[in-house]
């Protein structure tokens, strides 16, 4: 056993560690201390360490300066969720107008000036300068700055004194917090909605706050129960009704118990939903509950009607994700289908009728047997099976079509170009029977590809406005058949042309560019709206598949050659030598 002197000598050497360890770029002093905590809750294997900043209250006959470098550090100190000793910096009035919870900013390299006043006046004004990152919404969804490396940051104090001591009479709205504030006190989490009837999940990325006096397990639950955020609504459901709230969750031996208010007996009840809320609440505390089993409890009793078990095991075919972990790779040569598996690269017989037919940018959906759909060089989107005694029909007539892409749904969509920035979208799911989607945000643009994910929920569009190629993702509103909710990913910029997209996972679409100095093919996360891994070079790489790791990433060239990415050397290796088309995985 160590002896006390030894104890305090191990606290101290942690405590410098942590402090070590948190250490902020921005140039604000954070003000108050640092240390290492975990949630309350005494031995709970749920909970998670954090790093702790308690704030003080107002420093006495403080200087302008110092009662706004006070009130940024209580600001970002969670313990205190309603920002009860921030208002303490605040005039009266400010207290009654100013919420923490109108909005989140993240800057970095923050540095706060002053107007230095006289002795005798009696208002002060300090600016806050720095890079602003990105914003949280009230949805907890993280929107990064439009600039790739930031603007500037420039927000106002006004401070008057009260009874002799300075306090800030105008404030900007909600919280700032400079980056590492804000790694501190939200945690990034995967809320899990049920895709359009049921068929699977959709991932809606948010940050969580960190409420000690709540802990992190029920902050997570309660904010599933608020539903999706902006970019998925109309796109997903939620088993959830509006009157169910969460009491609690806590630990029991290798149970985790999850205790709702009476509401979510009447969610249970609904047709098809207590297999949807089980699947969503079972994906959602994956991250906490490693697997658990989950007991669902009403208002600390057992459930009506015997225990309402959930056995993550029972959900994993929800997963977002949809494919195999060994997929089959397809592409067209010289006219033949080959199949590129795990044992061997061999053609595949297609439908009789498309011989004398020339196709290309070959799309594979997720049925057993896979349909095909090419696109037929003269027009067209045609569709055949690989079955004995399947012909090739044409599903999507019109000038000017897109690729096609299959959804999880069996419908193949496409984007036909009905003029000089007008464009139309396609969906169809058998021969001769195509609908137009409305895509308001679309029909003004000209659009050069259309990828939906395999979620069936997302969308990613290559698009030009005039203004020069971009990359958009939205969502697909099933109800009301229209493609919404588009924001930019990758922004237009001079000499910049997207050459490829394609889906990796439910939430990383990879983008190949090409710009004046390089070709590059980048992931990028579309619930953050930022890289999430360094580019990888790509000089002549012209198509590109993929899939949810650890499925491999391939690569189409000019020459015909079929690419696969090695990350252990790191570099491309070939598959196929010449004469190959570009390699496709099912959907995405």
């Amino acid at each position: 056993m160590p002896t006390s002197r030894a104890r305090r000598r191990l606290r101290a050497f942690a405590l410098a560690a942590v402090v070590l360890a948190s250490a902020s770029c921005s140039t604000v002093p954070t003000g108050g201390s640092i240390f290492a905590a975990r949630d309350t809750g005494g031995g709970d294997p749920l909970s998670q360490p954090y790093v702790r900043i308690l704030a003080g209250p107002p420093k006495p006959n403080g200087s302008p300066l110092e009662i706004v470098v006070g009130f940024l550090t209580a600001a970002a100190s969670f313990d205190d969720p309603l920002r009860t000793l921030a208002k303490q910096y605040l005039t009266g009035e400010a207290q009654r107008t100013w919420s923490p919870f109108d909005a989140v900013t993240i800057y970095d390299n923050g540095k706060p000036t002053i107007d230095t006043p006289r002795d005798d006046i009696q208002q002060a004004h300090v600016a806050l300068t720095g890079t602003m990152l990105g914003e949280l919404d009230r949805d907890g969804h993280y929107v990064p700055n439009a600039a790739s490396a930031g603007s500037g940051l420039n927000k106002g104090f006004t401070l008057v004194k009260v009874s002799g001591q300075w306090r800030i009479s105008s404030a900007p709205a909600g919280l700032l917090l400079s980056n590492d504030d804000f790694k501190r006190a939200y945690r990034s989490f995967d809320l899990y909605f049920a895709a359009y009837q049921s068929v699977g999940l959709v991932a809606d990325q948010v940050r969580v706050p960190i409420n000690p006096g709540e802990g992190l397990a029920k902050s997570l639950v309660h904010r599933l129960l608020a539903g999706p955020t902006t970019p998925l609504r109309g796109a997903v459901e939620s088993a959830f009704g509006p009157n169910v709230d969460v009491n609690g969750v806590s630990v029991e031996g290798d149970t985790v118990v999850v205790d709702f208010t009476y509401g979510i007996v009447d969610s249970a009840q609904v047709s098809g939903y207590r297999e949807a809320l089980s699947a969503q609440l079972s994906w959602t505390l994956k991250p906490l509950t490693e697997s658990r089993r989950i007991e669902v409890r009403v208002n600390g009793e057992q459930f009506p009607g015997g225990p309402f078990i959930i056995d993550p095991r029972d959900y994993e075919r929800f997963d977002p994700d949809v494919l195999s972990s060994q997929p089959t790779t397809y592409y067209l040569q010289q006219g033949r289908l080959h199949r590129i598996d795990k044992d061997s690269d061999s053609p595949v017989t297609l439908g009789t009728g498309g011989q004398a037919r020339q196709f290309t940018h070959l799309a594979v959906s997720n049925d057993e047997p896979p349909k095909m759909a090419a696109l037929e060089k003269s027009g067209g989107v045609w569709v055949t099976g690989i079955t004995s005694g399947n012909q090739w029909q044409r599903w999507i007539e019109g000038p000017g079509l897109t690729p096609p892409s299959w959804d999880r749904y069996g419908d193949v969509w496409s984007v036909s170009r009905q003029g000089p920035g007008k464009s139309q979208v396609i969906r169809a799911h058998e021969p001769s029977r195509q609908l137009p989607v409305s895509a308001p945000e679309l029909e003004s643009t000209d659009v050069k590809a259309f990828r939906v994910a395999r979620d069936g929920a997302r969308v990613a569009v290559i698009s030009d406005d005039g203004r020069g190629e971009q990359v958009l993702v939205g969502s697909i509103n099933r109800t009301n058949w229209v493609v919404e909710n588009l924001h930019p990913l990758v922004p237009a910029e001079d000499g910049q042309r997207i050459v490829d997209i394609a889906w990796r996972d439910a939430s990383t679409l990879l983008v190949l560019t090409d710009t004046k100095s390089d070709r590059e093919l980048t992931p990028w996360s579309v619930t953050q709206g930022v890289r999430v891994e360094t580019a990888k070079a790509a000089a002549r790489i012209e198509s590109i598949t993929a899939g949810p790791d650890p499925i491999s990433l391939l690569a189409g060239t000019a020459e015909g050659e079929v690419l696969v990415w090695d990350p252990q050397k790191p570099k491309w290796s070939t598959l196929v030598k010449s004469g190959a088309g570009a390699p496709v995985y099912p959907l995405g």
